[in-house]
């Protein structure tokens, strides 16, 4: 079968389960790379599966809101304004954003994942090595997967609120965060679970992790897993799917 956009787009919604997807525009191995790293994320930590509602360029996301039970079709737009304004004045220096939006009706949070204009103008080959020039804080900057990853380290702590956990305050009390994780990192503790996580799991797959803050901010976001898995599945507010594949990982017994 020929792969095309909307193959893409509809293997997104068929089993990744996010309702509103619009990659034009975006090359299709960059495409693919996303949804590889989303796949893998799902399978890794079940629960996203029901996180991620929209994916697309930000003008669009702003768009999906007509669809949505938001009762405010601009909350997109003006929650990024007032709680990110540099996401919007700096989109270019940016390839991918992790934001939240309010569900009023049901009273979740869900996340969408922007694909911002800089993706468009370059295809996988060009972005590869961009990353490798520009990304330098990144450790491994040969994995273009990184970035991708680094967004879903935000969908879990926007979850489970890890960055702001007296757990994660104690553990990079006295660390030179900008040498052991990245320059980036030290932007805040946000930034700082997205780059940990990233490259803790980009190790994990190349069987290079060590003993370090990388490995530390990585388990803690495990194990902060674990228990929220536990908490929900307890409140019985997840699928049978999710239970089967929780008990498959060996998180419910």
């Amino acid at each position: 079968m020929l792969l095309t956009t909307t193959n893409l787009e509809n293997y997104a919604k068929k089993y990744l389960n996010v309702p509103y997807v619009d990659f034009n525009g975006i090359d299709l191995r960059t495409t693919k790379m996303i949804l590889k790293v989303l796949k893998e994320a799902y399978e890794r930590y079940p629960l996203l599966y029901h996180t991620l509602l929209v994916i697309g360029k930000l003008d669009y996301l702003n768009d999906y809101l007509n669809l949505s039970s938001c009762s405010d079709k601009n909350y997109w737009y003006n929650w990024l304004l007032n709680n990110k304004p540099n996401t919007i004045k700096n989109i270019q220096n940016s390839s991918l954003v992790t934001t939240r939006v309010f569900d009023y009706k049901n009273g979740n949070y869900f996340m969408g994942l922007g694909l911002s204009p800089f993706l468009e103008k370059y295809n996988f080959e060009e972005l590869q090595e961009l990353i490798k020039n520009d990304y330098g804080s990144i450790k491994h900057t040969e994995v273009p997967e990184n970035i991708v990853w680094h967004e879903v380290g935000h969908m879990l702590d926007f979850t489970m609120e890890i960055s702001s956990s007296p757990k994660l305050a104690n553990l990079i009390f006295g660390h030179d965060i900008a040498t052991e994780v990245s320059l980036y990192a030290t932007k805040d503790n946000q930034e700082l679970v997205a780059e940990s996580f990233a490259e803790y799991i980009i190790e994990l797959k190349l069987n290079q992790l060590k003993p370090g803050l990388i490995k530390d901010i990585g388990t803690l976001i495990d194990k902060t897993y674990l228990k929220f898995a536990r908490n929900i599945y307890l409140r019985k507010s997840f699928l049978a799917k999710d239970k089967y594949a929780l008990k498959r990982k060996g998180v419910l017994k």
